[in-house]
């Protein structure tokens, strides 16, 4: 393949700004004020000429301020795709009232979306994930094009016929290097696939390493294009807490076969399930339930809430460093608003979350069933097979765990309790409260002191 290169345009990168208000102007401005990275500005009608004045920018991203007022903006979003010369991520700014053409705009070919008003610190993370991305695919080698019949230069479709070797080491986000499904070629030519460890609704988890180096990772491998957002945004809230030592680390993110895949820290150790089962001891009990109340804490500081803490979605390694995983359905209040799909693990899941109302106090619930099981070796309730969760749920009987076992100190009790409570308005609003009354009122939690030693083993009932 010969790479033509194209002395014509400008050496700074560009964003491309496509219909934006001056205040999302502003703040795109500011989030590439510290990059060599330039805005390009366009209106609609810029859109519609037959040489727009970016056609010799090297963009590295677009983002596009929906207005349903001009017609179907599902026409200028291929529109944009059609001028660009590379596939470059397109994200929209949705105002709320067009909130219902979503799904038209990622079918026409978005990336990503964002309802208005933004949100500067929850939308920065975001963009800068497709900016990266962007930028990793502005730095690779230009191909070629075709000569037609006419002994014009034709870009109809090039780009995914001819795919050139991305540069090394870009550290985090990496473009997408070959098209289709080749069965048993590594993912971007980087990432062996070694063995299956489980699979989901979202997709399939790979154990993978790294061809010609010992690293291994975890590969998560969406089912279809479909799961691209909740990918982006999943990766996005790794992001924001990628500097809490109980979050397994976001190596990068490729887009291979159309799909975003995540490509994560490797924990190797058990899950905090297989150790119940097995059987721990009080201070190892308190040292791990200290450091998941942690990262949980972390997480709500930062508004986010994970919707699925439970024992198999938690690993610890060798060094009892426990990792919080999974977090495929986790929501970022600063940004978005809780929806009303009851998603989550029904054991795990509080009352209001099995209604499609989760908040932070659901994450608060999930944590009090784990420190019950810890505590009293068993689950706080005791469920019937019923098909229907909310007839469950109004039927759940929680004994107070001092009356499983009379040796659980009082204010233990008490504070696994009102975890409990099913209205969430008697709970601990988030896992910081809970945490600070942990530590006020059982010092030396963590060091085996409150959780007595086990009289029987693990049960379900």
């Amino acid at each position: 393949m010969v790479i033509a290169m194209d002395t014509s345009r400008t050496s700074a990168p560009a964003v491309l700004l496509a219909g934006l208000l001056p205040e999302e102007t502003a703040l795109i401005e500011k989030l590439i004020a510290v990059f060599d990275i330039e805005a390009c500005h366009v209106s609609l009608d810029d859109l519609n000429a037959p040489s727009p004045e970016f056609d010799n920018r090297e963009i590295c991203l677009a983002v596009f301020h929906a207005n349903e007022q001009f017609g179907r903006q599902d026409r200028y979003i291929r529109r944009i795709s059609e001028l660009l010369e590379r596939p470059v991520p397109l994200l929209v700014l949705v105002p709320e009232n067009s909130a219902s053409h979503i799904r038209e705009y990622v079918h026409a070919g978005a990336d990503d979306f964002s309802l208005l008003p933004l949100d500067e610190d929850s939308f920065s993370v975001r963009f800068y994930i497709l900016l990266e991305w962007g930028q990793a695919l502005a730095g690779s080698p230009k191909p070629s094009y075709p000569w037609d019949e006419h002994g014009q230069q034709s870009k109809k479709n090039l780009w995914r016929r001819l795919v050139g070797r991305l540069q090394e080491g870009i550290s985090f986000f990496a473009p997408r290097n070959l098209t289709g499904d080749e069965e048993g070629r590594p993912i971007f030519n980087k990432w062996q696939q070694i063995r299956k460890l489980g699979s989901g609704g979202f997709g399939e988890v790979w154990l993978v390493q790294e061809i010609g180096r010992e690293q291994l990772a975890v590969a998560k491998i969406p089912h279809d294009r479909g799961m691209n957002i909740r990918a982006l945004r999943s990766a996005a809230i790794l992001k924001r807490l990628i500097h809490h030592p109980n979050i397994a680390g976001l190596l990068e993110v490729v887009k291979e076969g159309g799909k975003y895949i995540l490509i994560q820290e490797y924990v190797d150790g058990p899950t905090l399930q297989q150790l119940i089962e097995k059987g721990l001891e009080p201070r190892e009990k308190e040292n791990l339930f200290r450091q998941l109340l942690a990262v949980t804490a972390y997480s709500h500081h930062h508004r986010i809430m994970h919707r699925d803490i439970k024992p198999d979605n938690i690993l610890v390694d060798r060094e009892g460093k426990l990792k919080l995983l999974d977090f495929g359905i986790a929501r970022d209040l600063t940004w978005q608003k809780p929806d009303s799909v009851s998603e989550g693990s029904l054991e795990f899941m509080s009352p209001e979350q099995l209604e499609g109302q989760s908040s932070l106090a659901s994450d608060v619930w999930a944590l009090g069933v784990i420190l019950y099981i810890l505590t009293t070796d068993r689950m706080p309730f005791c469920r019937d097979n019923s098909p229907h969760p909310m007839d469950v749920t109004s039927e759940m009987d929680i004994k107070s765990p001092i009356l499983v076992d009379p040796r659980i100190p009082v204010k233990l009790d008490r504070i696994i309790m009102r975890c409990l409570q099913k209205d969430p308005a008697k709970r601990y609003p988030d896992a910081i409260e809970f945490q600070s009354e942990l530590l006020k009122t059982l010092p030396g939690f963590g060091e085996g002191k409150h959780i007595p030693s086990p009289l029987w083993g693990w049960s379900v009932g």
